[in-house]
Parts: structure tokens; C-alpha cells; sequence
């Protein structure tokens, strides 16, 4: 039964709220009113069954291979996972000027493989790869022929100018271009000399010729739109995406059969490597955040119907974030690119002033939040700022079933989530370890108010956390109206911690207060948090169980 204590003028009211674990970012609402476990700030951080951790480090890995870093010469313009159709056996693939490598995981080396006399990739290409059965095409834009490999790496030949042969009558040879996917047996690219609508499929089991009576795919044409990029969804459809709608065809196995049809104009993808799925769901980045795009029932065919259409959700996933999303510089979110790996979709944007995907953000998909926003890291080689240009999964160490994440960019190939401090400063050829950074965590509470307008006298906190030796963090106490910032605890451990921090708050004063707590060094944890004021006011009253 519930009981009730009055406060009268001689009395103090002791007030107290907390959170017992930390589910995801809500920034977007007035953080006196976020539900318990939502925080207004995740900075390098994960919020994963209720504790919030400090996140992984990054591990450069090309430092083996003997290649001297120039930017516009020997650096790397194009990344994918190659995986031996015979073993089973998976590699981070690169493409740099004059080369491309094989990263062998498992003796941390790499394989060079060189193209034909003469070959070049550069900057302006826009390369990209796909593999097609044992095979690895290398695409060069719209002005050089593709290259492609024969998959051999254990007597590994140079990449070859593509052959294309003689299509024969009514068949086209495959043209450049600079991007595509192997889906259903084809090779599918934007058509060149139709590139803003036109969407292109190989005949079966041959990416050198393309049927070009009942293999082109016109979509909007006409419109004020184009063409960014396309991706296989389930059993035989493909996904279409245009600058400023989305469209599906059907039935690509059989492409005389195959038809098309609007999924939505509401949205458009707005970067190309954006996009990335987790099931059915497909997320994107569009002029309004991230989309994603979910299954559900065609109406025309009836109720309990399987699932046959697929449409665009109305809020964008990024609104729970969007004043953190609002620093994302639109000029260069071409750029952007995204991956879903261990149950989370991660999504490299540039913000601020970059021309480069610099920040990560971190949507966790068995939670439905956002975890991370953003990730940062150290400088790379020259004071290049760390970016990904391009996501890799791939098998990782000597269990071969362990895929891990991988981030590529102009400077070489990482390693994601790995050790509690970042590598910095690293390049290709750089053999030695020429830095490592600790990571900054940062982490700012709901603000805690009690359901009570009234200002608070603030007495004390306590923070449930787990630290190793070495690591290290403070937590300051910021008040709400009227606005102070209190360092109240300073810690590093010196062992194997499992405690409860107890902490003063300065005897500040506030309608709210908020917990903010920065990890300087180490990869600590936080499971639960909590304040304690008294209530201000000779009336005040509160319901206790």
C-alpha cells in the first residue's frame, strides 16, 4: 500500500532516480523526458545488454606489405572480399595504381597480383570490384575496359584486360562502367550509354555477353532522376535505387519474364555503398537520413498472403539522432557508406567540414537504437583523418568461421573492434607500430528531474561500473536551470574492479541534473547509475512504495 510523507518547513525530502542499464541514444526529445536507459550522448561507446562500454579499437594490418604510400600513386582506391569458391577460403582484396592485393589473413601478408602493361587505376575511375563465381572483375569507369582475375591465388597470374570475344548477333559486348553485382547467375551494371535509367543483366553463367532485346530495364525514365546503384534482395528481385525514388524488378532468373515496379517516391538513396541488409530489411542513407525498407503484404492479393511487396518506412531511422545527424556535410554523402555485421548496422558519414566518410555511427538491430553516435578516430598517415571508404566481412585468424569486420581506406585495411586502443599514424609499407591512441568514451545520462518542477539541492550519486587495471575515467554532474558543470570523480584502476563509484555532486543546485562520464584511457563498463537531491520547498510531497 502505497504511503505518503509530507515535508514540512523543518524537513528535508530526500529525491531519488536513476537507470539500471543503458538501452540507446534519444538526443532528438528534451532529455528531461527520455524513458529510463536512454542517454542523450553515446560517443565511442556501445551500448549492448544494458551496460555501456567503452568500443574496440581498430588494428592496422598492411604494414607487411611492401608498398610505398603516395597519395595519387601507390594507395589504395578499391576494396571487396574475394571468397574461393572451391574452399571456402576468404581474402581482403585491394586495388591500388598498378596492383592489386591479396591479404592472406591467416600468415598476415600480402599476395600481389599486377595488372596487364600499362593498366593503371586512379582516383578519377571510381573503381570498383565484383566477383563473379572464381572470377574477380576489377571495374574502371566509363573510360577504361575492366580488368579480371582468374581467381587462382595459390599460382597467382596478373589481372587481364576483360575479353569479351564475339557476343554474336544481337548481344552486346559487357561495357565499361564502374560499378555492379553478380546475382542470379548475371553480371548486372548500369547500361554506360544509358547510365541514369538503364539498368543492364548478363546472359546466364556469362558476364561477357548481354541480350539486348530483353535484358535492359528502363526505370523513370524521363524523370528528374537517375540511376545510383541496385541490390539483390530475395530469391529473384532486385532493388533499384534512384536519386529520388526506389523501384524492384522481378524475375530476373528469367529476364524475358521479368518486370518492374515503384516501391516508393517518398525517398532516394543518396550514397551507393549506404546501402546494406539484415534479413529482410534494407537500410540506406536519403536526403532525410537513414531509410529502411521492410517487407509486407500485397493487398491485392489478399489477407495471410506471403510476403510480396516491400515498401519505404515514413520516419527516418535517424530521427531519435537527427540533431547529431544534422552535422553530416549532404556535399559529400556520396561518399558514405554502410554494413551490417554482428547484429548491427554501421554507417561512415562525413560530418562537419570533411570531404571524407570520418564518423561512424552505430545502429544496434536487436535493440532497434542507435548506440554509437558518433565513433572517431586518430589520424592516419600525413594527418589524413581515419574514413572508410569501403566495408569488408571476412574471415578472421585461424578459425575460419570467425568473419570479422574490416574498414579499408586509401591508406590501407584495418581491422574493426580489436584491443582497447586505437592504431594511429600507420600507412602501407609502414612496418612498425608508429603510434596507438586511447579512445575517449563519452557518455551524458537522461536528465533526472524526478517528476518535479521545482529546483533540487543535489547531494550525491553512484555509478556501478567495471574497470580493469589502468583504465581510467572521470564523471562530472551538470545541473539544469540554472546550468553548472561539476567534475566530481577522478579514477584509474589498479586491478580487476567490480564497484560501486559513490560520488558528491558539489552541492549544486537545478531544476535537472544530468551524469556525464569521459573514459580517458581502457575500455571500462557502466551498469547502472543514479542521483540523490533534496527538494527545495516547504510543500513539497512524494509517493514512496
Amino acid at each position: 500500500m502505497a504511503r505518503y510523507r509530507t515535508s514540512g518547513r523543518l524537513d528535508d525530502q530526500v529525491l531519488q532516480d536513476g537507470d539500471r542499464g543503458f538501452r540507446g541514444i534519444d538526443s532528438y526529445q528534451e532529455a528531461t523526458s527520455l524513458e529510463p536507459g536512454f542517454v542523450q550522448t553515446s560517443e565511442n561507446m556501445r551500448l549492448i545488454g544494458d551496460l555501456a562500454e567503452v568500443r574496440k579499437g581498430i588494428d592496422f594490418l598492411a604494414g607487411s606489405v611492401t608498398l610505398t604510400y603516395n597519395a595519387g600513386t601507390e594507395q589504395v582506391f578499391a576494396s571487396t572480399l574475394f571468397s574461393d569458391p572451391a574452399t571456402g577460403v576468404e581474402f581482403v582484396v585491394v586495388a591500388c595504381r598498378t596492383k592489386a592485393i591479396i591479404w592472406n589473413d591467416a600468415n598476415a601478408s600480402g599476395i600481389i597480383i599486377d595488372y596487364p602493361g600499362g593498366e593503371l587505376v586512379a582516383t578519377a575511375d571510381g573503381a570498383s570490384f565484383v566477383q563473379s563465381l572464381e572470377k574477380l572483375i576489377l571495374f574502371r569507369g566509363k573510360n577504361k575496359t575492366p580488368l579480371e582475375w582468374d581467381g587462382d591465388y595459390s599460382s597467382p597470374t596478373n589481372f587481364l584486360v576483360k575479353a569479351n570475344g564475339s557476343p554474336g548477333a544481337g548481344r552486346i559486348q559487357c561495357p565499361n562502367t564502374d560499378y555492379g553485382v553478380f546475382f542470379r547467375n548475371r553480371l548486372i551494371i548500369p547500361q554506360p550509354t544509358d547510365s541514369n535509367y538503364t539498368v543492364l543483366m548478363s546472359d546466364l553463367l556469362d558476364t561477357d555477353n548481354y541480350y539486348a532485346a530483353d535484358s535492359q530495364f528502363r526505370i523513370n525514365k524521363g524523370s528528374a532522376d537517375f540511376l545510383v546503384s541496385f541490390y539483390p534482395y530475395q530469391e529473384d528481385q532486385l532493388i533499384v535505387f534512384m536519386r529520388n525514388s526506389i523501384h524492384m524488378i522481378n524475375n530476373i532468373a528469367t529476364t524475358s519474364a521479368a518486370n518492374t515496379y515503384e516501391i516508393t517516391r517518398q525517398h532516394g538513396c543518396v550514397a551507393r555503398k549506404s546501402i546494406a541488409q539484415s534479413g529482410p530489411q534494407t537500410f540506406f542513407l536519403s536526403d532525410n537520413g537513414v531509410i529502411v525498407l521492410s517487407p509486407g503484404t500485397d493487398p491485392a492479393k489478399g489477407l495471410g498472403v506471403a510476403i510480396s511487396k516491400i515498401s519505404g518506412e515514413t520516419i527516418p531511422m535517424t530521427r531519435p539522432i537527427q540533431d547529431k545527424f544534422d552535422e553530416v556535410n549532404y556535399k559529400y554523402a556520396h561518399l558514405s557508406t554502410g554494413v551490417v555485421h554482428d547484429n548491427k548496422y554501421y554507417l561512415a558519414v562525413p560530418t562537419s567540414s570533411s570531404q571524407i566518410p570520418n564518423s561512424i555511427f552505430v545502429f544496434d538491430l536487436l535493440s532497434s537504437s542507435w548506440i554509437s553516435a558518433s565513433d572517431s578516430y586518430p589520424a592516419m598517415a600525413g594527418s589524413l583523418a581515419f574514413h572508410v571508404d569501403d566495408w569488408v566481412i571476412c574471415s578472421h585468424g585461424s578459425n575460419p568461421t570467425r568473419r570479422r569486420l574490416f574498414a579499408c581506406n586509401d591508406t590501407g585495411w584495418y581491422l574493426m573492434e580489436e584491443n582497447s586502443i586505437d592504431d594511429s599514424g600507420r600507412k602501407i609499407g609502414s612496418t612498425s607500430e608508429s603510434g596507438t591512441t586511447a579512445i575517449a568514451g563519452k557518455l551524458i545520462t537522461r536528465s533526472f528531474t524526478f517528476g518535479d518542477i521545482n529546483v533540487k539541492s543535489w547531494k550525491r550519486g553512484q555509478l556501478g561500473a567495471n574497470t580493469v587495471n589502468a583504465d581510467a575515467f572521470n564523471i562530472k554532474v551538470n545541473t539544469l536551470d540554472p546550468d553548472s558543470s561539476t567534475t566530481v570523480l577522478s579514477h584509474t584502476a589498479d586491478g580487476t574492479e567490480e564497484a560501486l563509484f559513490r560520488f558528491g555532486t558539489g552541492r549544486t543546485r537545478g531544476y535537472g541534473a544530468e551524469v556525464e562520464i569521459n573514459v580517458t584511457a581502457g575500455r571500462p563498463s557502466f551498469r547502472h547509475v543514479s542521483l540523490e537531491a533534496i527538494g527545495v520547498g516547504a510543500n513539497a510531497r512524494r509517493e514512496i512504495a
